[in-house]
């Protein structure tokens, strides 16, 4: 998933990276996670290519301090290095999810206890450490996942896209209507339209088993709203 990217004066390049480097298991599997959240964001960012290298151009251009510039481009690639880890990691999640149902409940834990959650990821456990495992019996055979559980798993993933769209391109929309620095407003305007692209690519991706669920319906429908004012306010 691309999330809007959007650069605070205060905030510092590393601060994305710095929880994704917490421990020594984050340090090992940090060139994993990333590599295959690039590989995973190949296509996308295949298809925002010529969006990219637009505002590449319009950043050479801008009049602004040659040290800022570096700023922003760091702060772009520290969002899309974070986006391919979070990516990566959700991948790694469900790997270790399966392989855990497959373990004695010993053997789960002991992996709980070596490979921590992910920053993107929430503790289930009440104190935020081990996540306990259940009691597995060992003659059960090992879990088949069923189309509702497929159908489910696609709702989350559409619901979550969506969302982070929707997020970004109100974000963008915000910091165009709010900008005073005229040298700055043709990035932000470029950055309003691969947002606004970006949700629009995110409705129209959403699969046609799917869109009939209430929540992706309701999702879509503020997107699509959304996407209306930006068109008619910024690109009629």
């Amino acid at each position: 998933m691309v999330v809007m990217r959007s650069y605070e004066t205060d905030s510092a390049v590393g601060n994305k990276i710095e929880p994704w480097l917490k421990t020594p298991f984050d340090l090992l599997a940090f060139g994993p996670r990333a590599g295959m959240g690039a590989l995973l964001s190949m296509p996308e960012k295949l298809s925002t290519l010529q969006t990219d290298v637009t505002r590449a151009l319009e950043l050479l251009q801008d009049p602004r301090p040659l040290e800022e510039k570096q700023q922003v481009v760091l702060k772009e690639v520290e969002s899309t290095l974070v986006e391919f880890l979070e990516k990566g990691a959700t991948v790694e999640g469900e790997v270790l999810a399966n392989v855990k149902t497959l373990l004695p409940p010993e053997a789960a834990n002991v992996l709980n206890e070596l490979i921590p959650e992910p920053p993107n990821k929430q503790h289930q456990g009440m104190d935020g450490n081990v996540v306990p495992v259940e009691p597995m019996d060992v003659a059960t055979p090992p879990p088949t996942y069923y189309q509702a559980d497929v159908l489910g798993n696609q709702v989350a993933s559409e619901m979550t896209e969506i969302k982070n769209a929707v997020t970004g391109l109100k974000t963008a929309l915000d910091a165009v209507r709010t900008n005073a620095d005229a040298a700055a407003t043709n990035i932000l305007r470029l950055n309003l339209k691969e947002a606004r692209d970006q949700l629009a690519r995110r409705v129209a991706e959403v699969s046609p088993v799917t869109e009939s669920d209430p929540s992706i319906a309701a999702a879509t429908r503020e997107a699509r709203i959304l996407l209306e004012e930006v068109d008619s306010s910024f690109f009629p």
